[in-house]
């Protein structure tokens, strides 16, 4: 896999009339077979999706290494923000509101783990709320700027971190889960480190939603190659059924993630404009390549002011139908551990 020079503007194609291709078997479903579904510009492995369960994953998977280099510093943000000034006031005013939904029940003092907290938007929020809170980063340069009421663990594998079980009243992976290379092997250790009826919630792009069918290799939440899977909401409820989580709700509206989608996945569906160019024109680091001439600016900046009041109503629409262009599923821990025929 060779590394393109921008990853915010790699181009996604389709790939059509392919025929399904032998895989490692899908860690949701063990199927072993594929269908070649998007190519991506400068990288030899394509998005592939699971004939049986739908699940999208790159094909061959990056190595250790490879993965590193997709997230430079300035994809977090210099020093704990990442966005333009008035972007970003809302990226926190939203997570906030997340908050008091992600933590509705927990009791005084709950011990909350955010795996995957960047630069520790949502573990601040949590820790405004009274909860003792945990964080882990595969790096410290990630976590410029994160709470100094978080404890962090830097650790590349959630395993890895060496927590005792039982310990957690909640587990958050607020857009991780499709980042990270064994999606099973997380989704067990979860399980382990959850109290009795312990809560995980995972927010994940929906890869079944109106959003992602209709813009196609246009999807803003595609996000080539720095997310290695693409969850079906089906797929991503399976893997948890399967593996000790009994999923209770599911909930298809964020303020935060999908009207800004079908905005830019709108302006990716047209291919003279850079790609995912409006996310990085409201990219505060000055790292990140902005090779865009006076008019482009004034275009995205008034598409994005146009289109986000059509698009927050597209979302709410989509929500209601249950085919959001992000879910968040939530599910607690079994008391019984996880069928060793259905983990096997």
């Amino acid at each position: 896999m060779s590394k393109p020079t921008s990853l915010y503007s790699v181009r996604v194609t389709l790939v059509e009339g392919t025929s399904p291709v032998t895989v490692a078997a899908c860690p949701v479903c063990a199927r072993t077979t594929a269908v070649p579904r998007y190519a991506i510009e400068g990288i030899e492995a394509r998005i592939v999706v699971c004939e049986e369960c739908g699940l999208g994953r790159f094909v061959p998977a990056p190595s250790a290494d490879q993965i590193r280099d997709f997230y430079p510093d300035s994809y977090y943000g210099s020093t704990g923000r990442k966005f333009e000034g008035l972007v970003e006031s809302l990226v926190r005013v939203v997570a906030a509101r997340q908050a008091r939904f992600l933590t509705r029940g927990l009791p005084d003092g709950a011990r909350v783990l955010d795996v995957g907290c960047g630069r520790g938007v949502m573990l601040r929020a949590f820790a405004d709320r009274g909860f003792e809170v945990h964080g882990t980063e595969v790096s410290a340069a990630a976590t410029q700027g994160v709470d100094p009421r978080a404890i962090l663990h830097i650790t590349s594998r959630l395993a890895d971190a060496d927590l005792p079980e039982g310990t957690f009243d909640q587990i958050v992976l607020w857009h991780v889960f499709e980042h990270l290379p064994d999606p099973r092997e997380t989704i067990l250790e979860i399980r382990r480190l959850l109290k009795p009826g312990g809560k995980c919630v995972i927010a994940v792009p929906n890869f079944s939603s109106l959003q992602s069918r209709v813009t196609g290799a246009g999807w803003f939440h595609l996000d080539p190659p720095r997310h290695l899977y693409h969850f079906p909401v089906s797929a991503l409820r399976r893997l948890f059924e399967n593996n000790g989580l009994k999923c209770t709700s599911e909930h298809h509206f964020s303020l935060r993630q999908n009207p800004f989608g079908w905005v830019q996945s709108v302006l990716n569906c047209v291919f003279s404009l850079p790609r995912n160019g409006l996310y990085v024109l409201l990219h505060r680091s000055s790292s990140v390549e902005k090779p865009f001439s006076r008019p482009l600016r004034w275009l995205f900046r008034v598409a994005f002011i146009l289109g986000m009041p059509v698009a927050v109503v597209l979302s709410v629409i989509t929500a209601v139908i249950r085919q959001g262009a992000t879910v968040t599923v939530v599910a607690r821990r079994q008391e019984r551990s996880p069928d060793a025929a259905q983990i096997s």
